[in-house]
Order: structure tokens, then C-alpha cells, then sequence
């Protein structure tokens, strides 16, 4: 089975365009780890290969072909924020692609949403490099070396992420009490359904 993992960065923040229209942002940079998957031994396959490239705009035709043969599509806040900056750019619709949103999982169990940056200071015992503004700032600088590493980082800790849960069942963030919260949690591999989507802008 393949896996793709991903996470893009935007031109534009909310308040220059209005509001939380995540498709009117435009995306910069599209970060996408993808490689091959064993559901019958996910602890040894995931993470040990595959590639971690980016993907600019011109770029997406390509992504979106990754996109489309993926069994499974996993990002953090993807299916609300992530997807919806990529919808302009895709004729088709993204989200009948099997998506999976490790936030909306968290948010399931815990009743509220927690930061990406939360889950993975406690969990992996890392911190990100930096916000989404910084990344807007970078693409207003065409300093595309620290936008692509920005976004990069940010899918290598949602894939992280992933494979955490697959190997012990559960992530850990700490509360606005400074207490540390422990939330069990399955993401075992589903079958590929067939999104009858096979189409690209590019």
C-alpha cells in the first residue's frame, strides 16, 4: 500500500484575505513524504525509506498524481485547512481522496483541538522550527530554501506522529493545567476505496 504524508505552506494569512477562506491563501509550498506501506508489519515499513521532497506551485500536477494513487493521505489539519488551500488548484474534488487527519482523530477523543507543536514536544520530545507566518514570510522573501526546510520539517513530524501511534496506540500533549494527557488512539489501515477522481488542473 503506499502512504503519502503531507503539509503546505501559504502565500497569505487569514487577515489579508478576510477571514478563514483557506482557499483564497494561495499555496507556496506543498511538503510530501510518500513510500511504499506493510499493514501487516507498519512498525518496520513506515519511516525506514520512502522520499520527502517539496513541491511548488508549477509542481502540484505531479503531487497531485502522488495524491491520487496514495491509499492513504494523512496531515494534520488536512482536511479542513490543508485540502481546502489545495482546492483551487485541483479540478476534482480532494477530499473524496483518502484523507486522514490526525487532528480531527485527537480531537474525537479529547473534545477540542490541540497544536501540532503540543503533541509533538510530549510524544516525540521535539518542537517545530518556527509558525506559519514565518513560512509567509519566507515566500515574500523568495527564500525558498528555509520554506521548503519549514514545510518539511512539519510533514516529517506529522509522518512521526503517525508511526508513534502505530507502534504504542496512543500520542501526549500537556492541557492548559500543565497536566500531561495521554489519548489512545487507533489508525489502523483501511482499504483503498476507489475515489473515482483522476484528474489534475495541470
Amino acid at each position: 500500500m503506499k502512504l503519502v504524508v503531507f503539509d503546505v505552506e501559504t502565500k497569505k494569512a487569514f487577515d489579508e484575505v478576510g477571514g478563514f477562506f483557506p482557499e483564497k491563501l494561495g499555496v507556496s509550498v506543498s511538503g510530501v513524504w510518500y513510500g511504499e506501506y506493510d499493514p501487516t508489519s507498519p512498525s518496520a515499513s513506515l519511516g525506514a525509506g520512502g522520499t520527502l521532497r517539496g513541491f511548488r506551485e508549477e509542481e502540484f500536477g505531479e503531487m497531485f498524481k502522488i495524491f491520487e494513487s496514495a491509499d492513504r493521505i494523512v496531515g494534520f489539519n488536512s482536511i479542513d485547512f490543508d485540502m481546502a488551500a489545495l482546492k483551487p488548484y485541483y479540478l476534482g474534488d480532494l477530499l473524496k481522496l483518502p484523507n486522514f487527519d490526525i487532528l480531527q482523530e485527537v480531537e474525537k477523543k479529547v473534545g477540542h483541538r490541540v497544536k501540532l507543536d503540543s503533541i509533538a514536544k510530549e510524544t516525540l520530545g521535539i518542537q517545530k522550527g518556527g509558525n506559519g507566518l514565518d513560512a509567509i514570510t519566507y515566500f515574500h522573501e523568495g527564500n525558498w530554501e528555509k520554506l521548503t526546510k519549514y514545510c518539511l520539517q512539519d510533514v516529517e513530524i506529522t509522518r512521526d506522529l503517525y508511526l508513534h501511534v502505530l507502534k504504542t496506540g496512543e500520542l501526549r500533549f500537556k492541557n492548559k493545567w500543565n497536566e500531561l494527557v495521554t489519548v489512545g488512539l487507533d489508525f489502523t489501515m483501511q482499504e483503498k476505496k476507489d475515489s473515482g477522481v483522476q484528474v489534475t488542473m495541470f
